[in-house]
């Protein structure tokens, strides 16, 4: 899947994890809401999923949102730089890594996707620029050796 159609899922995850790391979970987004002695606040969502936000690095701020579903991990969203924006998603299926989402310049746009296949990288995708389109695509064998490396130049504006 190219880069560009996984930008608008990540766009909207940064959307609405930003409002997990900087403490508030709007109405809408949950049926229940509490924290535990930790302060670990934990949401359960309308659809049923449970979000638990942190304050991972002990700064004050809720910065590492984990969401289950059926109980099963399945998406871990975390602020690095404590700026209140979520600039990693790691994405989850039976226990499983399936993909991770990388925001190195803090920017809001993502710069690296990568994806795994049972758990080990297959592919990694790099938009430098954050344009939306990957520049480079690097695909891996199931040893993690790096088989064919792509470089694509993106479509010239209109």
């Amino acid at each position: 899947m190219a880069l560009k159609s996984r930008i608008a899922g990540f766009v909207a995850a940064l959307a609405i994890c930003a409002t997990s790391a900087c403490n508030r979970f709007s109405r809408a987004e949950y049926s229940e809401k509490r924290s535990d002695r930790s302060g670990v606040v934990i949401v359960r969502t309308a659809n049923g999923d449970i979000k638990k936000a942190e304050d991972a690095n002990h700064d004050g701020k809720l910065d590492l949102v984990k969401t289950f579903h059926n109980n099963e991990l399945v998406r871990v969203e975390q602020d690095r730089n404590a700026d209140g924006q979520i600039d990693l998603v790691r994405e989850y299926l039976h226990g499983e890594i399936q993909r991770e989402i990388f925001d190195d310049n803090f920017d809001g746009k993502p710069e690296i996707i990568k994806t795994y296949r049972r758990g080990k990288l297959a592919i990694v995708e790099y938009d430098p620029d954050g344009c939306g389109w990957a520049h480079r695509i690097d695909y891996y064998d199931d040893n993690g050796k790096l088989i064919r490396s792509e470089v694509h130049e993106p479509p010239q504006a209109k």
